[in-house]
């Protein structure tokens, strides 16, 4: 069996975590057409297919729903983070698969597919922390690596998703040396 051709093998290994994902979902958007599969219903992953000597990148198995899409075309993948109106306005958190060619999206023109997170906030309009964290883990997994990077607002919500961690964290030490304090303990 031949291999199929990789323009980026970082890229590759990004889709096999953006598949492990939960609450996400891989998108293919192209004029008048906009598929989704829940990336918890993809079963296997990305794996390579062989039939009568023809192999493909096929995402989710074989015997459920799946795909078939040329990932190794895809040069570079981008993180982003945007207000959508489906999030209420909220930050969208998205990794998009880039080619270097028009791929008929007509949000981002060489955006092949992406993977996006579903619900990433509570039915209070809280952040779902774990979800979104995952998103920010996978970035910083990859972070450095050819042709991966973030859009500012990605950094910037990152940033800020670890900075409100660290405040808490604080808040939890100094309330546990209050409660000390205020029992005695340590004077």
């Amino acid at each position: 069996m031949s291999e199929p051709r990789v323009e980026n093998p970082a890229v590759v290994e990004l889709v096999r975590g953006a598949l492990a994902l939960r609450e996400a979902s891989l998108v293919i958007y192209r004029r008048r057409t906009h598929i989704e599969f829940k990336t918890e219903r993809l079963g296997g992953g990305l794996t390579l297919y062989e039939e009568d000597g023809h192999t493909s990148w096929q995402i989710g198995d074989f015997d459920d729903h799946h795909c078939h899409l040329d990932v190794g075309e895809c040069a570079r993948a981008v993180f982003g983070a945007e207000p959508v109106s489906c999030q209420g306005g909220r930050l969208n958190y998205t990794v998009w698969f880039l080619v270097d060619r028009d791929a008929e999206n007509p949000y981002r023109r060489d955006a092949y597919f992406s993977v996006t997170l579903n619900r990433p906030y509570q039915a209070d309009g809280s952040e779902k922390r774990e979800i979104v964290g995952q998103m920010f883990r996978l970035y910083r997994a990859f972070e450095g690596r050819a042709g991966i990077s973030a859009e500012p607002a990605f950094l910037e919500a990152m940033a800020g998703h670890g900075r409100s961690e660290d405040v808490r964290e604080q808040e939890r030490a100094l309330g546990g040396q209050e409660r000390q304090a205020d029992q005695g303990v340590g004077a």
